[in-house]
Parts: C-alpha cells; sequence; structure tokens
C-alpha cells in the first residue's frame, strides 16, 4: 500500500506540490495527471524515497522501483543493464534476455545503451523495472517517445504486472488503470 497524507515539497523556496491525501491500494493500477510543472514527477520522486517532503508522511513498500522520465543507464548494454536489476534482486542474469523480450528490446539487447534511441532506452527501462520484481512501480511518463508498438508492447508488459502501479503523465489515454488523481502544486513551474 502507498500512503501520502498531507504533502507539501518546497524547492528553491517554491512550492512543487501540494497534495492533501492519496491512498493506494497494493495491486492498484493509479494514474497521476496534470499539466507540466503540477508536481508529478516531484510526487513520484517523494513516493520512491528520493526527495523527503517539507511536509507531510508518505509510506510505500520496501520494494518500490522508479522508472525516470529521463532513465539513467550503466556503460554497457542494454542486457547487462537489466542484468544489473536481476543480480541486484538475486534473480538470475540468464532472465535478462526474457525480460527484453517482453518489452520487445531483443534485438538491440547487445547494443550499447548509450546509442539506444529514447523509445529504445524507454523499453529497456521498463524491461530493468519489471526485472527487479518490485511490489511497487512508479512511471514517469512510460510513454514518451514511444511509437504505436511500442506504446502497446509497454502498455501490455504494464497490464500483466501484478504489484502496484502509478503512472505519471499529462494524458492518461490508452493505459489500463483503475483511477485517476489530478495533482496540481499552487504555482506551475514552466
Amino acid at each position: 500500500m502507498i500512503r501520502a497524507h498531507g504533502l507539501v515539497v518546497r524547492l528553491d523556496g517554491i512550492e512543487a506540490l501540494r497534495l492533501g491525501s492519496l491512498d493506494v491500494a497494493d495491486g492498484e493500477r493509479v494514474g497521476v495527471r496534470g499539466p507540466n510543472g503540477s508536481g508529478k514527477t516531484t510526487l513520484l520522486r517523494v513516493i520512491a524515497g528520493l526527495l523527503k517532503p517539507t511536509e507531510g508522511s508518505v509510506e510505500a513498500p520496501r520494494r518500490t522501483v522508479l522508472v525516470h522520465q529521463q532513465p539513467y543507464f550503466f556503460r554497457g548494454t542494454a542486457r547487462e543493464n537489466v542484468a544489473y536489476a536481476l543480480r541486484l534482486n538475486r534473480h538470475p542474469v540468464r532472465e535478462a534476455g526474457e525480460w527484453l523480450s517482453k518489452l520487445g528490446a531483443a534485438a538491440f539487447a547487445d547494443r550499447p545503451a548509450s546509442t539506444l534511441s529514447e523509445g529504445q532506452r524507454r523499453r529497456v527501462a521498463v524491461a530493468r523495472a519489471l526485472a527487479a520484481h518490485p511490489e511497487a512501480l512508479l512511471l514517469d511518463e512510460p510513454f514518451a517517445g514511444l511509437d504505436a508498438e511500442g506504446h502497446a508492447t509497454v502498455a501490455s508488459a504494464l497490464e500483466a504486472f501484478e504489484g502496484t502501479l502509478l503512472i505519471a503523465a499529462p494524458h492518461l489515454e490508452h493505459v489500463p488503470l483503475h483511477r485517476i488523481v489530478e495533482v496540481r502544486c499552487q504555482a506551475p513551474i514552466h
């Protein structure tokens, strides 16, 4: 379960997020929608434990994984990046190819991650996150840069995910969700 109550986040004196409450049940799929600068990314970073709120409290499962809007990759191939998550979570690294295949990324598994297109990077980042077997998966604009086939492949992989899912994006059409939460900060950052 994810619980956030009375959240306020100020960054450099600017209110980046204000949220009364958010309760997400285990296995629930929730969309976080709002315009650019409304606090969607800030909310995900707070839930993931990467950013402390100025006010309020947050509870999230211990195994919570955040896929950033601009995912970070280690040196090495796409396969090595997914294998890292498997190794870290004590799963067989041979599963890396299977996770990449599920995300339609098998064709570029052995290419350096630094040479991948935005859509390819997005697929690998989601494969790596799912390979970590998280209890909660937080995704910041997971469909950005994907063509129709990539969107369908990522959506299918997320639909198969059995944990708690939060997807932040300005548009959430064609995403399998239980509900959508609107997020707005007092002073949007543009």
